[in-house]
């Protein structure tokens, strides 16, 4: 299997920042009123958790499909590609705090309401970092770059986790 060519990289990654941006808004509906519907399936948290398992199979895609793929040469398509993941991490942190944010408004349903977004969360971590990893790979002359940009995102996804879990780290 050939891999994909630089812009395919960024293309893919731009796909999976588009998502996490489009999880903005829903994370953003979810309040002191409504957090409580997701014990019957209902309000903004399902729709969050199937966003963000939609992010979940397109980089799981994304990085069966980079499978063969060469680190790349020529430093503007690494320049390219760093740029699309810190644009990603941005976008990606950004939907991850208003969801460390919303975690606070009730916390005493968190135990209630909390595990199965922690777990969507957790297994979006796993991917994530997988991915990153491939595209450090990629990058030979941007791999510190790279690897700051994954390192900066594991800390806002694991806080993210944490507070979902009401502040316990697992």
């Amino acid at each position: 299997m050939p891999g994909l060519a630089a812009p395919d990289v960024v293309s893919a990654i731009d796909v999976v920042t588009a998502k996490s941006q489009s999880a903005q808004g829903p994370a953003n509906q979810i309040n002191i009123i409504n957090i409580a519907l997701a014990v019957t399936g209902q309000g903004p948290i399902p729709n969050v958790i199937a966003r963000l398992s939609d992010i979940i199979t397109t980089v799981t895609t994304t990085i069966t499909a980079l499978a063969g793929t060469s680190p790349f040469t020529v430093k503007s398509d690494e320049d390219a590609i760093v740029k699309s993941l810190t644009t990603f991490v941005q976008v990606h942190q950004a939907l991850l705090n208003i969801l460390i944010g919303k975690a606070g408004l009730v916390p005493n349903l968190l135990p209630f309401v909390g595990p199965p977004l922690a777990a969507v969360l957790r297994q979006l971590e796993s991917v994530v970092d997988t991915i990153a990893f491939e595209i450090i790979d990629l990058v030979p002359d941007n791999g510190a770059d790279a690897t700051k940009q994954k390192d900066s995102l594991d800390v806002t996804l694991q806080a993210s986790i944490d507070a979902w879990n009401g502040g316990v780290t697992i």
